[in-house]
C-alpha cells in the first residue's frame, strides 16, 4: 500500500516543478523588449534561481526521488517507446522477479 507523501516531500516536489518553470525564461528572454543588459541579468538570474530551487527541492524529497523526477522529465526520454514490462519503479521490478520464480 502506498503511503501519503509528507508535507516536506510535497514542498520539495513543488520546488522542483517551480525550477522547471523558471527554465522557460532563458529561451524567451532575447525576444523581450528590454535592453541587452537587462536580458543578460534575467537569463543569469533565472538559471541561478532554477538550480537553487531544484537542489532545495531535491534536498527536501530525497536523492532517489529527485533523480527519478529528473529522469522522468528529461525531454530526451519523452519519445522513447517502453515495453510493457519496463517500469521506473524498482520495487515493482523486484516484485515481478519474486512472482516469476
Amino acid at each position: 500500500m502506498k503511503r501519503k507523501p509528507s508535507a516536506r516531500q510535497r514542498i520539495g516536489v513543488g520546488l522542483i516543478i517551480a525550477s522547471f518553470v523558471v527554465w522557460v525564461v532563458p529561451p524567451i528572454a532575447p525576444f523581450l523588449p528590454f535592453s541587452a543588459s537587462v536580458k543578460a541579468w534575467a537569463v543569469t538570474s533565472a538559471v541561478v534561481l532554477a538550480e537553487m530551487l531544484f537542489w532545495a527541492g531535491a534536498w527536501l524529497v530525497g536523492k532517489e526521488a529527485a533523480a527519478k523526477l529528473r529522469k522522468y522529465w528529461n525531454p530526451k526520454r519523452w519519445r522513447m517507446k517502453r515495453r510493457p514490462e519496463q517500469t521506473n519503479d524498482a520495487e515493482t521490478d523486484g516484485e515481478r522477479q519474486r512472482q516469476s520464480k
